[in-house]
């Protein structure tokens, strides 16, 4: 049997934690990739929504939504984070 996330599809969804009868939804994704130099790095992207209150000269303002994705790449990665084999 292999893992879905180092010998499979290699993309793993992230999920919020739930907090007391709050539902658990998806937050974001994990990618298992490989560097210029062939070493295995994961790239993980945070989907968020951010509003913003924009005022002109202190009058008030209007919000405005954004959607954001963050994305950040953890390196010298030795063991997939799932089900611990060695990559």
């Amino acid at each position: 049997m292999s893992c879905y996330f180092c010998g499979g599809s290699r993309i793993a969804s992230l999920h919020s934690a739930p907090d007391r009868d709050i539902r658990n939804w998806s937050v974001g994704s994990m990618t298992l990739a490989r560097r210029y130099d062939g070493q295995p790095i994961i790239a993980v992207e945070l989907d968020t929504n951010v509003v913003l209150d924009v005022s002109v000269n202190g009058s008030a303002g209007d919000c405005v939504s954004a959607d954001v994705t963050a994305t950040a790449y953890i390196e010298d990665i030795k063991y997939c984070p799932f089900c611990g084999e060695e990559l």
